[in-house]
């Protein structure tokens, strides 16, 4: 089988939905559970310290929970990019795995697709559920009501009036950059997943500041012009992102049933 076949397609996808149904949900619930502790906490630190909380007060607060809010979102989403594979990490798993009768680009795509499903789950629509409990328990305490998910919505980087549109899309750029990096460790490594990615990246980053820091600073010429600066960089971002995820799906290809311990090699 070498042509991609969307019948086959439809069924790995389906079967990864039904096996990964239970891991889904508990993910969830612990987002769920999390944003609820961020507001319940931000928000009763706020009352005791204040008799009357303001408007300036709660708009505030909110801001802290919707910044807390997001970095989880996005710690959450690189876990889930780097346990990608968590379940084919045991023999019998993997050989099952490859024995499925698809294409490995089916197999790849429908987990990748999987996975982008349950990141929207787990880290945008339960801090949407969040923010609804949340404002009913403020109006039975009868305390000011005011929503986390507009807060947080509003500090995205596309609402802000100071970012030209090229500028947004470098900044989402180099989120999914670091996300190609986490899928690549989750197919790469076999224990640790998150651990080590997380160890390589900041490895990775320490060397490129103090190469910086060492040549000092220089003058380039994209430096006059900012518009064709961000257009570089933009380049740059979405080069790595494909480097990495042709990476991680080459790698995929080419996995045996006994690997080395750490890694699928």
């Amino acid at each position: 089988m070498k042509q991609f076949n969307m019948t086959r397609f439809g069924r790995v996808l389906k079967l990864d939905f039904f096996e990964g149904r239970k891991a889904m949900m508990w993910g969830a619930l612990c987002m769920l559970l999390l944003y609820l502790f961020f507001f319940w906490f931000a928000w009763n630190i706020g009352m005791h310290s204040y008799n009357e909380i303001e408007d300036f007060y709660i708009q505030h607060i909110c801001e802290s929970v919707s910044m807390f809010s997001m970095i989880a979102m996005y710690i959450y989403f690189l876990i889930t990019a780097s346990t990608i594979y968590r379940g084919e990490q045991k023999k019998q798993q993997r050989i099952a795995w490859l024995m499925l009768p698809a294409t490995n680009l089916e197999k790849f795509l429908a987990r990748w697709i999987y996975m982008l499903v349950f990141m929207l789950v787990g880290g945008v629509l339960t801090i949407v559920l969040a923010d609804c409990i949340h404002i009913i328990w403020l109006q039975i305490a009868d305390h000011p009501v005011h929503s986390m998910t507009k807060t947080l919505v509003h500090n995205l980087p596309h609402t802000s009036q100071y970012n030209t549109l090229i500028e947004i899309v470098n900044i989402y750029l180099s989120f999914v950059v670091i996300h190609s990096l986490f899928l690549l460790g989750g197919v790469f490594f076999k224990k640790f997943h998150f651990i080590a990615t997380s160890a390589i990246l900041a490895i990775v980053f320490s060397v490129i500041v103090w190469t910086i820091n060492s040549l000092g600073y220089r003058d380039t010429p994209t430096q006059s012009d900012p518009t064709m600066s961000d257009i570089v960089w933009m380049c740059i971002n979405t080069g790595i992102i494909t480097v990495f995820t042709w990476l991680a799906y080459w790698l995929f290809c080419r996995w045996q049933v006994v690997t080395h311990k750490f890694a699928n090699v």
